[in-house]
């Protein structure tokens, strides 16, 4: 399921950078979120082919195209989607996430999203997970006053929506057990039949 597509405004101004050399800025919000894809996209054109470089955080990929045309801003935004929909460089789809009947807490979330998770519970705020669902997991989480701890507010789905509400008290890791915890039933909840295999 392709998350993110470009705004028809943007492919028009790719129709227009494609011809050029430079740097350009771009920010492009994802479907039904507020959450906006900043990349920079860089054109070098040269006299066998134009070199695009697509810097997104701290990711950075590059497509040459050798016999450019009038569709090379359609092939640049294909790549673009790709890139921003989890399929990297080869533009292939992604392998898709196996959900199994117990989730290993390692399979269900990867390093970075982790990560998110951990700064997620020392700081606060809210997030959004991508765990294999049709629909990313949103979460938000404050940081108790009263004593330590965290609560935290789980949604899978926007039509019809599954939602957990909990506090935790105790330390930093207990908080994070027990958000991925309840990150795992919730999961497990929004996606009944593919556990049923």
């Amino acid at each position: 399921m392709n998350r993110f597509s470009l705004a028809d405004k943007t492919l028009r101004l790719l129709a227009a950078q494609v011809n050029l050399n430079g740097t350009f800025h771009h920010s492009c919000r994802f479907n039904n979120t507020n959450l906006p894809l900043i990349f920079v996209l860089q054109v070098e054109r040269g006299s066998f082919g134009t070199l695009f470089t697509i810097v997104s955080g701290d990711e950075k990929h590059s497509l040459t195209v050798y016999d450019p045309n009038k569709d090379t801003h359609r092939v640049l935004a294909d790549f673009i989607e790709s890139i921003a929909n989890g399929r990297m460089d080869t533009a292939e789809p992604a392998t898709p996430r196996v959900l199994a009947e117990s989730f290993d807490r390692g399979q269900l979330l990867d390093t970075n999203q982790q990560e998110h998770l951990r700064q997620l519970v020392r700081n606060g705020g809210s997030l959004l997970l991508d765990v294999g669902l049709d629909e990313a997991v949103s979460l938000s989480v404050h940081r108790t006053q009263s004593r330590k701890g965290i609560t935290a507010i789980l949604v899978a789905g926007d039509s019809c929506p599954r939602t957990q509400c909990f506090t935790a008290y105790g330390d930093d890791q207990h908080s994070f057990n027990r958000l991925l915890q309840s990150l795992d039933h919730l999961v497990a909840s929004a996606a009944p039949a593919a556990f049923a295999a």
